[in-house]
């Protein structure tokens, strides 16, 4: 063997060794540190792809023979395959957030292996590889068809790439995006001009050094590298020490470093800001006999919640704590208990005041069926007398009209009796619009407590009886209340569904929510009351998932 042709295959082997173990470096610590999704999965198979394509480089290089160069450049044309399919699958998932569809995921697979099957079947063909040997290469139809195909599948990834990367570059400089999206560019580019032998003459006439193999999967791997950073979601470089230093001394809120006695080592400008020249001594009284969890603390008389965050480093065991100011909470929160309390002596007096007013409200009651039943009767009463004497005085002179006064008299007692039986209905009109506006009202009035509420309605046009409508207007209360006085909820959705099945309301809220449910006055309340209207009511809730009641009224 010549001496050149050895120095060529050593050139060759050893930068594609390097630009493989690189590869692998690069790949564990990107994998260590991503979030385990299907992008990265995907972006698993391109790298290893790229390896597989340089290591079938080495191998068809140092090959003894034709047949076995041959098989070593079918392997490096499957990886090629498997990668522009990989690349293609890694921009679309990590732009989208899920996997291509199958069946288009299919039909790429189809594609692929339709391309691989024109380079393993060549030798029956010669039209992918016309020649192949360690000096020249010569293609054929197939192979720019191949070509072709492949730079479309990198150039769509790279199109969901640039996707990625837009927002990610506002206020960049132009040079600084040009630099990122070149990354996938320059290597399509280079294998082009490898392909028309236009690099050969360049390299050759301009520098003087003969083209001896195709650098583009080496390209590739750095220029991926480049490429991956711009575009995929995790962060995966770390900070350098003084950075870091930087952001967490420089941080707006208030940190402090602890060693395993609880002794302060470390704070940041916004703890010293706080305490001044003392903080260290303030803050090692305070930490003298601190535990490891979260508590409120009072120091230098504020109040702080603090977080303590075990962290263990080669020396010792550290404890990592930020302080929350949270003095003026507790100011709040103390004049919200005081007023809890004065709502409490309050509502005590509405009820004894409740009390009296249904005592009050029965006598009214009676007095107004009194007056009710005098003006029906007596108004009845008297038309019907005066139409008797009217048929008793035209009885023998004109029976038709005596008749009529009779029949007009059986009407007016059954026109008392109707009335009657209607004392206790009102002319007022009682639809799904007048009770979504009442649920509104109610929902409106806890609006500056800082709960949000949202409220479904179907059903506005139906005409509700008074004792449903009275009913779910006080359940809808009775369960707002309580999730205000006792779930410390943040959000309260309400469904209503008026149909001619029944009326279906489902209450949720965000709550602590308990375990162990016992039923108070409230929550009986409300099933005694649907008892009136043929309806029942379900509670579900649990520990840390909040409370929903669905409740069903059949008509």
């Amino acid at each position: 063997m010549k001496e050149v042709l050895k120095i060529e295959i050593s050139a060759i082997c050893t930068v594609h060794i390097i630009a493989i173990i690189l590869s692998i470096i690069f790949f564990m610590i990107f994998y260590m540190k991503a979030k385990k999704d299907y992008s990265l999965y995907a972006f698993l198979v391109m790298q290893v792809s790229m390896i597989g394509w340089m290591v079938f480089k080495i191998f068809k290089t140092v090959s003894p023979t034709e047949v076995s160069r041959w098989w070593f450049i079918v392997g490096y044309y499957f990886c090629a395959c498997v990668f522009e399919l990989a690349f293609l699958e890694f921009t679309y998932s990590n732009y989208k957030g899920k996997p291509i569809k199958k069946k288009i995921r299919y039909l790429l697979y189809c594609i692929v292996l339709f391309q691989f099957s024109w380079i393993l079947t060549n030798p029956a063909h010669h039209l992918f590889y016309a020649t192949y040997n360690f000096w020249r290469d010569s293609f054929g139809i197939l192979f720019y068809v191949h070509t072709v195909l492949e730079y479309s599948f990198i150039i769509v990834g790279f199109v969901y790439g640039c996707k990625i990367f837009k927002d990610r570059f506002i206020g960049k400089s132009f040079l600084y995006k040009l630099l990122i999206s070149s990354a996938i560019i320059i290597p399509l580019i280079l294998n082009m001009l490898f392909i028309t032998k236009v690099l050969h003459k360049f390299v050759r006439d301009i520098i003087g050094i003969p083209v001896i193999f195709d650098i583009t999967p080496i390209v590739f791997v750095f220029s991926t590298m480049v490429f991956v950073y711009a575009t995929f979601n995790h962060e995966f470089i770390d900070l350098s020490p003084i950075i870091r230093y930087e952001i967490v001394h420089k941080l707006d809120t208030p940190i402090c470093v602890l060693d395993s006695g609880f002794e302060v080592i470390y704070f940041n400008e916004k703890t010293e800001s706080i305490f001044g020249n003392d903080t260290k001594k303030i803050l090692n009284n305070a930490f003298k006999n601190t535990h490891k969890n979260k508590k409120d603390m009072e120091i230098d008389n504020k109040i702080f919640n603090i977080s303590l965050n075990e962290v263990n480093t080669l020396k010792e065991t550290q404890y990592l704590v930020t302080l929350n100011n949270i003095t003026d909470y507790k100011s709040i929160e103390s004049r919200i208990v005081h007023e809890q309390k004065e709502l409490e002596n309050t509502k005590k007096n509405l009820e004894s005041t409740i009390n009296k007013l249904k005592e009050t409200s029965k006598i009214g009651a009676r007095n107004y069926i009194a007056r009710e039943l005098h003006d029906i009767i007596g108004h009845s009463l008297v038309v019907t007398i005066k139409l008797l004497d009217v048929a008793k005085l035209y009885f023998y002179k004109d029976k038709e009209l005596s008749t009529q006064a009779i029949k007009d008299g059986f009407s007016s007692i059954e026109s008392g009796i109707d009335a009657m039986e209607n004392i206790k209905k009102k002319d007022k009109e009682y639809t799904g619009v007048k009770l979504k506006k009442d649920i509104e009202k109610i929902l409106h009035r806890i609006k500056l407590s800082g709960i949000s509420s949202h409220l479904s309605f179907k059903g506005l046009y139906y005409d509700l009886e008074e004792k449903t409508y009275d009913v779910i207007n006080k359940i809808c209360l009775e369960l707002v209340t309580n999730s205000i006085k006792h779930s410390n909820a943040k959000e309260i959705f309400i469904s209503i569904n008026i149909k001619d099945e029944g009326i279906n309301i489902l209450f949720m809220d965000n709550g602590e929510g308990c375990d162990n449910l016992a039923l108070g006055n409230g929550l009986t309340g409300i099933k005694e009351r649907l008892v009136l209207v043929n309806g029942t009511a379900e509670f579900v809730t649990q520990s840390g998932e909040g409370f929903m009641s669905k409740i069903s009224i059949l008509p």
